[in-house]
């Protein structure tokens, strides 16, 4: 397996002109600092929406956590680095919005444990509509699917899945399946007739941006709650200004966090209606046991009280390294212009679009200047993009992620997905091209 080298990468990075023709790509020194803070394993890196490259400080900050674990137990150590987690919370809340502080940010495991954490704690009676999209991650799905009492409709999309405003406003939501073609009503349910919406900023399987500050103003104008994954969105588009009720997210995307550090955010004036996400006692009231009214057998006074404010989200048992590590994560974005650092992922995407698509019959699944850093290919005939994601590390060194068609109702087929960080280089859309070419065609077989 020939990895390559570190300096293989660089030479054609973002020193010099852009040769041929190819447009510039602009942050070319806060890729280099980028890449500088990082190990140089010779690997070419385009898998950001798996997980981001943590830097060596970030790793560190984890090293350095578990050894005060090792040497003053791990709650000692918890209550040394409530400082810094308290500034990692802030840290989330400002890049979220304005409307948010850090105390309306508590951790979960990931950002799927968050949504669900926030599906069970949120009222929702038998029969409450929920709008989704066709688009929407399988397991928030999964988790949506598994309450029967609900009833959950589409907003209607384009053919690339973005929710589209116009139909919107003029049909409202739509059965389940209307993405297919299954025949919709003259009007569906209208938006106001909704408990609740919930659905990615970005989703994890298209490179494409939900029109997620209109649909939030529409759902605030008719009284409905959005719940808004961000763990796509969160470090590469903008999501201040957004009047979303509930937020999702995890570190290890865009942020470039580690493992295990999910979170969710809660508007403080739609707290106090939700209820327990996950009983225990970090979450909940301690029970309180007394005889029933009457004297007679039973539950009695056994009810679950939720704690003030978003704790009734939080989880006890946790990675406590891993949000010490993604608060020097956080750190070290504040430190850069966001905006440069958005508008550098956008165009290293768009330049890898231009680069591959249509190399050995892969074709792009979004516009070619989609404002996103996830770029997707659909494979030519039967070619398997697991399989050529496998070749493509083994036998090249670079990093992508196959999606298989159950990621999301709206895929109809598995996809390539590439995601180039603020750290990758033009240079290696190059290569890219070139394996995709050798290892992306029917017939090819790894050495």
């Amino acid at each position: 397996m020939d990895h390559g080298t570190g300096e293989r990468s660089d030479a054609a990075g973002d020193a010099g002109p852009p040769p041929g023709g190819r447009p510039a790509v602009p942050g070319g020194e806060i890729g280099r600092r980028w890449r500088a803070a990082r190990i140089d394993d010779g690997v070419v890196h385009l898998d950001a929406a798996a997980a981001g490259r943590p830097t060596v400080a970030t790793v560190a900050a984890q090293a350095d956590h578990l050894r005060r674990e090792a040497r003053a137990g791990a709650y000692v150590a918890e209550l040394e680095a409530a400082d810094v987690i308290a500034g990692a919370r802030s840290r989330l809340a400002a890049l979220i919005g304005p409307e948010l502080t850090g105390d309306d940010v508590v951790f979960q495991y990931s950002a799927t444990a968050g949504f669900a954490a926030l599906l069970a704690a949120w009222p929702l009676p038998v029969g409450a509509r929920v709008g989704i999209v066709p688009g929407d991650y399988g397991a928030n799905l999964l988790l949506l699917a598994s309450r029967s009492e609900l009833d959950l409709v589409e907003f209607p999309v384009d053919r690339l899945g973005r929710i589209d405003i116009v139909r919107l406003d003029r049909e409202g939501m739509l059965p389940l399946g209307s993405h297919r073609g299954t025949p919709a009503p003259a009007r569906g349910v209208g938006l106001e007739d909704l408990a609740l919406a919930a659905f990615p900023h970005v989703p994890s399987q298209r490179g494409v941006v939900q029109p997620a500050a209109e649909v939030a103003a529409r759902c605030a104008a008719a009284g409905v709650d959005l719940v808004l994954d961000v763990a796509q969105a969160l470090g590469q588009v903008d999501v201040g200004g957004i009047a979303a009720s509930a937020w999702v997210g995890t570190a290890r995307k865009w942020l470039c966090g580690p493992r295990g550090a999910g979170f969710v955010a809660v508007r403080p004036d739609v707290i106090d209606r939700l209820g327990v996400g996950a009983p225990s006692l970090h979450s909940a009231h301690p029970v309180t046991l007394h005889p029933p009214a009457g004297g007679t057998a039973g539950r009695g006074g056994a009810a679950v009280r939720p704690l003030a404010g978003p704790a009734r989200l939080s989880v006890g048992e946790a990675s406590v390294a891993s949000r010490v590590g993604l608060a020097t994560a956080l750190s070290e974005l504040a430190a850069e212009d966001a905006g440069a650092v958005r508008a550098r992922i956008t165009a290293l995407a768009r330049l890898a679009r231009r680069a591959v698509g249509g190399v050995a019959g892969w074709r792009l699944g979004e516009e070619p200047d989609s404002p996103c850093g996830i770029v997707t290919l659909c494979p030519p005939g039967d070619v398997d993009p697991l399989a050529v994601s496998r070749a493509l590390y083994q036998e090249a060194g670079i990093l992508t992620s196959p999606i298989p068609a159950g990621r999301a109702p709206e895929l109809t087929g598995p996809v390539l997905r590439v995601s180039p960080h603020v750290y990758a280089t033009p240079g290696e859309f190059d290569l890219l091209a070139e394996a995709l070419d050798r290892w992306g065609r029917p017939g090819a077989r790894p050495t």
